[in-house]
């Protein structure tokens, strides 16, 4: 898959490069040419496709390689002390993520020092049958001395690319959910998997549920029955579309990841990568309010698919709660 893509990409390099020189080239060199006749409008053909040829090269090998810190502001009644919670969600380490890269985060999220670390699931691409992508997954075992750390599952887990687990054409690869929930658990991660866990940092209570897979209809809420009543609850759920259940049952916060944003972003457009039909635009990041449940959908750091991004760079995500 990766070698298809980049096949593709390779292609429209040559497809918008290639033109543009063989334009300007017949404009310069020979005078009966109609790039010679039409100047004006050779040239501006050619700045056409050299505009596609840079951003087509960008998209693809640069914007990918950068690291932002997105920060956002919450208030959650019930919370006076100050928390910052460190949001990863996307990594789907594998073909395009690999080290280097869960180095990068690692040492941007040293810097920030955040009080507990949450990474939303598809840690792993799982496009290759076969193929062991937990042996990227060594790096991570840092973050459990920066700040308590928990993980959950996401489709890319379970092998599932589609809304309707049952649908054959959209499957991914077999299901890896447990071989990746051991390794992670190795790297001394916490793993969720529909569990509830009181937290206390900064003198400040917390609960923290960590959602098992939306897509693969494992994400089961019933724990949350076990809560005292004033004390918060922030829901570490892979897919935003839970966000519906989530409401129903009186979840302050939940954060999630899923979409990558498009991982190509238009002005006016929005998201040009789709991950299914029923996810609205608007849905594909940023912060939103459901009645008394605040949802945030991170861009995450990886890639599935094409390796590209376009004016919608990885993120990791600095939210601070007051």
């Amino acid at each position: 898959m990766k070698l298809y893509f980049d096949i593709i990409i390779i292609t429209g390099i040559f497809a918008t490069a290639v033109p543009a020189i063989f334009l300007l080239y017949h404009r310069s060199f020979s005078e009966n040419s109609l790039e010679n006749k039409f100047k004006n409008t050779s040239l501006i053909l050619s700045l056409v496709l050299f505009i596609g040829s840079m951003v087509l090269i960008y998209g693809s090998f640069f914007e990918p390689k950068l690291l932002i810190t997105n920060e956002q502001e919450i208030n959650m009644e019930g919370i006076n002390n100050e928390i910052e919670i460190i949001l990863i969600a996307d990594p789907q380490v594998g073909p395009y993520k690999q080290e280097k890269y869960l180095e990068k985060i690692i040492t941007r999220i040293m810097e920030l020092k955040p009080d507990i670390i949450l990474i939303a699931g598809d840690i792993v691409n799982n496009g290759i049958p076969n193929k062991d992508e937990t042996v990227y997954l060594d790096p991570l075992k840092k973050l459990p001395l920066i700040a308590p750390t928990y993980a959950v599952h996401g489709n890319h887990e379970y092998g599932i690319g589609s809304e309707n687990p049952e649908d054959k054409k959209e499957s991914l690869s077999p299901d890896v959910s447990q071989t990746v929930k051991i390794a992670i658990e190795n790297l001394s991660i916490k793993y969720l998997e529909n569990d509830l866990e009181l937290i206390e940092v900064n003198s400040e209570k917390f609960y923290l549920f960590g959602g098992d897979s939306y897509w693969a209809r494992k994400l089961d809420f019933s724990t949350l029955n076990n809560r005292e009543e004033d004390i918060p609850t922030i829901a570490l759920i892979h897919n935003q579309a839970a966000i519906y259940e989530a409401t129903k049952h009186n979840v302050d916060l939940v954060l999630s990841g899923h979409t990558h944003g498009g991982q190509i972003r238009f002005p006016f457009v929005g998201p040009l990568g789709r991950v299914d039909g029923s996810t609205p635009n608007e849905l594909y990041q940023g912060l939103h309010q459901f009645g008394s449940t605040t949802l945030f959908v991170s861009s995450g750091v990886g890639e599935t698919g094409t390796r590209a991004r376009l004016f919608n760079p990885p993120e990791i995500v600095l939210i601070k709660i007051n």
